[in-house]
């Protein structure tokens, strides 16, 4: 009975110096970058604009120079935002490396016309 049991006490510290070995041997690294125009907006700041009401000053102190800016045929201007975030996972550990990359991307357009914004829209790209 003296041998079982003294048995399982190495075993069980076998196991434990194991895990605790293996655990020493995790290593973790994630890297985030923003494009231009920083990370993406969320909605509540877009929430904000009212359309005939909000100012393209007010758009401009708000997200900063566009990233893009045109005129369309009947006067009115497009200011054009992109934004984007990538972020670039690494997971290491005994036996098993995961990589892991995400992008997210928005862009936003602002149809002004006599300084007023009359429209904005997003676009996500599907992934």
């Amino acid at each position: 009975m003296e041998k079982r049991k003294s048995w399982r006490i190495v075993l069980g510290v076998a196991v434990i110096g194991s895990l605790l070995s293996v655990a020493g041997c995790f290593i973790w690294n994630s890297d985030v970058r923003y494009g231009d125009k920083g990370a993406p907006l969320s909605g509540t700041t877009l929430k904000q604009i009212e359309c005939g009401k909000t100012t393209k000053a007010w758009v401009l102190a708000t997200f900063g120079d566009p990233s893009e800016q045109s005129t369309t045929d009947i006067g009115s201007e497009i200011l054009k935002y992109k934004y984007s975030k990538s972020q670039d996972s690494n997971v290491v550990m005994p036996f098993v490396v995961v990589n892991d990359k995400k992008k997210k991307e928005q862009t936003v357009y602002f149809e002004v016309k006599d300084d007023v914004v009359q429209k904005y829209w997003v676009e996500t790209p599907r992934r």
